[in-house]
């Protein structure tokens, strides 16, 4: 997926294509159509497989035999379909790139980064990630775009791209607790991280790893595991000229 790009004033913008962004408009509205349209017949054959799950309100659907029925889960699964839309085009990361700063638009945020700034930048899994110039993580945002487009558009700009990742990779260590390295109170930070992140509350689990940053440490997640680094040392990144 990608981009739009515009050279006006050595500016290039990544991030849903225009046909991307009406089939996202289209599809979920339509899914949710023939969904909706068709999900009284197929609660009604689902009500005869005993070992299908919610077989209560399976069964309640399928005994109203009324054509209102079909209007109303048509009409609900359009409304569904239309939410999804609005929801991944609001969640669609649009990143703005020129020699002076970067832009990062998600949702109903716009953050601004400038190039003095930043250290460095680069790809991990389907996240773009921005370090500052003490090796924190100034954003961490997934991206819809391809890696290689991202990285060139950086490059054309002559940002310092790490090809390898993550700069820092070799210095994180695995947290546990009470680790005799890290402060207590960071020790309880990453505690009450460790149970949000079991919760599932990623709100509360990126504003403690903010906090961490605070204390001196940079924090990242490796599956069910977290590790750490002490921040403060730099690294030299290389660009190439295109």
């Amino acid at each position: 997926m990608f981009k739009s790009q515009q050279s006006n004033k050595r500016i290039t913008v990544i991030g849903l294509t225009p046909f991307e962004r009406i089939f996202l408009l289209i599809a979920p509205p339509a899914a949710g159509l023939i969904v909706g349209y068709f999900l009284p017949s197929i609660a009604d054959w689902a009500a005869g497989l005993p070992w299908f799950p919610f077989q209560g309100p399976l069964k309640l659907l399928a005994s109203i035999q009324e054509i209102w029925l079909t209007a109303i889960t048509t009409i609900l699964g359009f409304i569904a379909g239309m939410w999804l839309s609005a929801e991944a085009l609001k969640d669609s990361l649009i990143i703005t790139v020129s020699d002076e700063e970067v832009i990062l638009n998600i949702a109903d945020s716009t953050h601004r980064y400038s190039r003095s700034d930043i250290a460095s930048m680069f790809i991990d899994g389907k996240e773009l990630v921005l370090l500052g110039n003490a090796g924190q993580e100034l954003a961490r945002e997934r991206y819809e775009s391809t890696p290689a487009k991202i990285a060139d558009a950086f490059v054309k700009h002559r940002y310092s791209w790490s090809f390898d990742g993550d700069p820092y990779e070799a210095e994180y260590r695995l947290w546990v607790d009470h680790t005799p390295d890290l402060s207590p109170a960071l020790n309880a930070l990453l505690r009450a991280r460790n149970q949000a992140l079991q919760k599932k509350d990623m709100e509360s689990a990126k504003e403690m790893q903010c906090e961490a940053s605070k204390l001196g440490i940079m924090v990242k997640d490796r599956g069910k595991f977290q590790y750490w680094r002490n921040l403060g040392k730099t690294h030299e990144v290389r660009y190439d000229d295109q």
